[in-house]
């Protein structure tokens, strides 16, 4: 077949593994719209008939499906990378496949290239015929009985430490050889001169065509598996021909793969049974061993048990039943002398009664004598005690009378005392109005210093003069207007100076007149201010009126107060008006300079015109200065006019009269004064009265000169009370003494009273308790005849009883000597239990757990090497993909045989990928 033909053979294949790859995948990403990617590879590898590897080949198939844009990256071999449908080349980097690719609908790629990876599975094949090893191209027209066996070997292993349980909840470790988990199968078709075929492991079919197909499955991975899988056949053959075989493998995960995913939960669930196993096993154990030991309490209690049996046993035969005869002849014995003493106790039960009856009578009589004689006792003591307690206040009284009167008499001369003292208070508060006097006078020296306008010296004169100073200056046309004009109309002169010197020099003589105006009355504003703050000034003259008006009498903490704050308020004002001053200053200082200037100026006209620019602005600052200046000096006179309102509210038509001013405040505080002196003189002198005064008339003169008559009434009083306390005294201790001698019979009386209710109800109690004890004899002799017959009854049948017992502790005194030498048998057989039963199969299930659960680390860990490392080369990122692997063994049938079955094994390559999608979907 032509390198044509075949290359036709394989692009008509390729579409089948495509569309079943996206069959059975789902959608992959893209880098823009919606495209299903998939990626296919297929190892191809050809060995000759003993397996060793002769030429291997990986295609490659990416198939895009859908509309969009794929920047493709596909991991692929470079080396002798070629491309299938067409003649182009790809571009690769660094082992990528790199490409830009525009998918509408249905697009393909196909490689091929040589395969330079050592293979993941070797294949070995050896040949006897007639049990003579030969070699394939030996049997060639030979007949016999050939024998084939194959050996395929997963060779990916590597060596891996896996973690598991061992059973007992801790972790092992175990160093075993991890595959990549691989399943496939070999097949080969036996020609028809091939007979009496067998085989222990193949699958076997017919082919149609008079051959017999032999399939062989591998799974090359433990434990499910192993990753050495050795098989075969043997057959009759007649001039024989060897032929081929292929074997089709693909990679697989243990725990996704529907065939082997049981297998691996049952290995897990294997561990697991294990680990619960060796639990149950050690917690039987552990009873077991109690078992044992509760086996040897056991034993022990036995011993005493039989032992008590054979001293029950000897009791009962040689002591308790000839006891037992006695007993029944004596208890009839008992039974005729009960019946006797019950009789007689009835008897003297009925005079007992008599007796109680007779006894709680006088008992009864002693009781009310007693009670009767108590009460008398202690009538008769309280009244004597009473007696005493009246002798003894008398005498009390008698003693502190005396005192008494004499305290009257310290009392009387304490209130003329206090008599006296009102007297001075009445006295002092008459002369109050004059000690205000200076009060009065050091106000009316602050209302002088107050002053009013017009006044000249005075604080509020003084305040009206710089305002009105201030005000002339700031106001329209004033001083500082003036100044301000001629400022502005020594610019205008300055500019109009260009046409003319003389019409600049008396532009400049009219602005240093308004300058010199400017500054007389800046310098009368500022005489007005320093005259208020000179020594003895109005300042000063009102500051000493409130100082005076405060040393000149105490009138209380608000009043000084007041003082206090009109004080720092003068400070304040005393501050202000020296800096007013100090600015003032300041300004004339100013417009000196400004007049020299303008002189200056006047002077030297012939140099004016070559500064006439600069003048003219110099001016025009002047001019702004000037502004500036009159609004301050403006909200100074603004400020004094508020101040001047606060010494008081009638100096200007601007103050608000219903908010009072200093002076206003000032006589305020004189009125309130002459009131307070007034009221106090009048109320006080009122409430402590005059001599005459009686309590009804409410003062205290009154209630002194009442209090003083009652005391001397009380003294007189007192005497007589000394002579009444002295008789009651004598009468009181004659009562005491009679008392005394009532209270000593009436205790003999209750005393004697006491010792007869006492014995009489002693000897009721004891009747009673007789003639109770009588009753509860005779009914104890009635129950004690009772249970002496019943006694008498069971004394009788007691033999027949014990012999019987005698009987039974016998054969239980046997029994337990059988028990008790079987006891150590149980605690021996517990023993032999655990040893040779429980710790074996704690052992077993201990060795199930971890055997089971490496061999699940085992599946784990090559499930890991499946998902990481099951494509060859890799699929691009986001795709779906699958590796198979081809092995095609030559067979040998002659020359070119081999050569033809090579190129319709290549055509196939894309079917077989199909395929091994289809072989995934059935492992997997």
């Amino acid at each position: 077949m032509s390198r044509r033909s075949i290359a036709t053979v394989v692009a008509g294949l390729a579409a089948m593994p495509t569309l079943l790859m996206l069959a059975a995948a789902p959608a992959a990403a893209a880098d823009s719209g919606q495209v299903q990617v998939s990626n296919t590879e297929t190892v191809q590898a050809y060995l000759d008939a003993t397996g060793k590897v002769d030429v291997a080949r990986v295609y490659e198939q990416v198939a895009m499906q859908g509309r969009g844009t794929v920047e493709l990256q596909n991991p692929v071999e470079a080396q002798n990378l070629r491309n299938l449908d067409g003649f182009g080349g790809f571009e690769v980097k660094d082992g990528v496949m790199v490409g830009r690719f525009d998918v509408e609908g249905e697009q393909r790629l196909r490689t091929v290239s040589d395969y330079t990876k050592k293979l993941p599975l070797e294949v070995q094949a050896v040949y006897t015929l007639d049990g003579q090893a030969v070699e394939p191209g030996d049997l060639v027209g030979r007949s016999g009985r050939l024998e084939v066996r194959y050996t395929v070997r997963n060779v990916t292993g590597t060596s891996q430490v896996v973690t598991f349980d061992d059973g007992t909840g801790r972790k092992a470790t175990a160093t075993q050889s991890v595959v990549i988990p691989m399943v496939g199968s070999l097949s080969t078709t036996l020609p028809g001169t091939f007979t009496n075929i067998s085989s222990k492991e193949a699958n076997v079919a017919g082919d149609g065509r008079g051959g017999t197909k032999l399939t062989f499955t591998m799974t090359l991975f433990g434990p499910i598996g192993t990753p050495t899988a050795s098989f075969g056949y043997a057959a009759d053959i007649v001039d024989g021909t060897l032929p081929k075989a292929s074997v089709s493998a693909l990679p697989v995960s243990p725990l996704e793969s529907p065939s082997f995913k049981g297998g691996a939960e049952s290995y897990k669930g294997g561990a697991t049974t294990g680990a619960t196993l060796t639990a149950g096993a050690t917690e039987i154990d552990a009873n077991l061993l109690k078992l044992r030991d509760g086996a040897g309490t056991l034993l022990a209690g036995l011993i005493q048990l039989r032992d008590g049996a054979k001293k029950l046993d000897a009791g009962l035969g040689a002591q308790a039943l000839p006891g037992s005869r006695d007993l029944a002849t004596g208890a009839g014995q008992l039974k005729d002398g009960t019946s006797k003493l019950a009789a007689g106790a009835g008897t003297a039960k009925h005079g007992s009664a008599q007796v109680a009856d007779g006894a709680g009578q006088v008992a009864d009589g002693a009781g009310q004598l007693h009670a009767g004689a108590q009460k008398l006792s202690a009538g008769a003591t309280k009244v004597d005690d009473g007696a005493g307690k009246v002798a003894n206040g008398l005498h009390l009284l008698g003693e502190g009378a005396p005192a008494l009167v004499d305290n009257l008499a310290l009392v009387a001369d304490g209130l003329d005392k206090v008599d006296a003292g009102l007297t001075q208070l009445y006295d002092g508060v008459g002369g109050l109005p004059d000690q205000a006097k200076p009060l009065h006078d050091g106000i009316a020296k602050l209302r002088a210093g107050l002053g009013g306008k017009g006044q000249t010296g005075t604080l509020i004169d003084g305040v009206d003069q710089v305002r009105a100073g201030l005000a002339a200056a700031t106001a329209v046309g004033g001083s500082l207007d003036l100044l301000k004009g001629g400022v502005d109309a020594s610019k205008d002169g300055v500019v109009k100076s260009r046409d003319g010197v003389d019409r600049s020099k008396d532009g400049v003589d009219l602005s240093q007149g308004g300058v010199d105006q400017s500054r007389g009355g800046v310098d009368q504003v500022r005489s007005g201010l320093l005259d208020a703050l000179a020594t003895g000034g109005g300042i000063d003259q009102l500051d000493g009126g409130v100082a005076m008006a405060k040393g000149s009498v105490d009138c209380g903490v608000l009043c000084k107060g007041i003082l206090t704050q009109v004080q720092g308020g003068l400070g304040q004002l005393r501050t202000k008006t020296g800096a007013g001053a100090d600015g003032l200053g300041q300004v004339s200082g100013g417009l000196d300079k400004v007049s020299k200037g303008l002189g200056s100026v006047s002077g030297g006209l012939s140099q004016v015109s070559k500064g006439l620019g600069q003048v003219s602005g110099g001016l025009g600052q002047v001019s702004g200065g000037l502004g500036t200046l009159k609004g301050k000096l403006g909200d100074a006179a603004l400020g004094l006019a508020k101040i001047e309102c606060g010494l008081s509210n009638s100096t200007l038509p601007v103050c608000d009269p219903e908010v009072p001013g200093l002076l206003e405040g000032v006589g305020l505080v004189d009125a309130g004064v002459g009131a307070l002196v007034d009221g106090v003189v009048t109320k006080v002198q009122g409430g402590v009265g005059g001599t005459a005064d009686t309590a009804k008339d409410k003062t205290l003169r009154g209630g002194i000169n009442d209090l003083q008559l009652g005391v001397d009434l009380l003294g007189l009083g007192g005497l007589d009370l000394l002579d009444a306390i002295d008789q009651l005294t004598v009468g009181a201790d004659q009562v005491h003494g009679g008392t005394a001698q009532v209270a000593t019979g009436a205790g003999d009386l209750r005393d004697g009273a006491s010792r007869l209710a006492s014995g009489s109800g002693e000897l009721a109690d004891g009747a009673g308790r007789l003639d109770s004890g009588l009753g509860d004899l005779a009914a104890g002799t009635t129950q004690l005849d009772d249970g002496a017959g019943k006694l008498a009854d069971g004394a009788g049948r007691l033999p027949d009883g014990l012999a019987d017992a005698a009987d039974g502790t016998s054969k239980l005194a046997a029994g337990l000597t059988d028990a008790a030498a079987g006891a150590p048998a149980l605690e021996d057989g517990a023993q032999r239990l655990s040893d040779e039963g429980t710790k074996k199969l704690v052992a077993a299930g201990k060795a199930t757990a971890a055997d089971y659960g490496e061999k699940y680390a085992l599946i784990e860990a090559g499930a890991r090497r499946a998902k990481a490392e099951g494509m060859a080369y890799g699929a691009p990122q986001g795709a779906v993909g699958a590796t198979a692997y081809s092995l095609e063994l030559a067979g040998v049938d002659g020359a070119g045989s081999a050569n033809l079955g090579r190129a319709a094994a290549a055509a196939g390559v894309f079917g077989l990928a199909g395929g091994s999608v289809l072989l995934r979907r059935r492992f997997l």
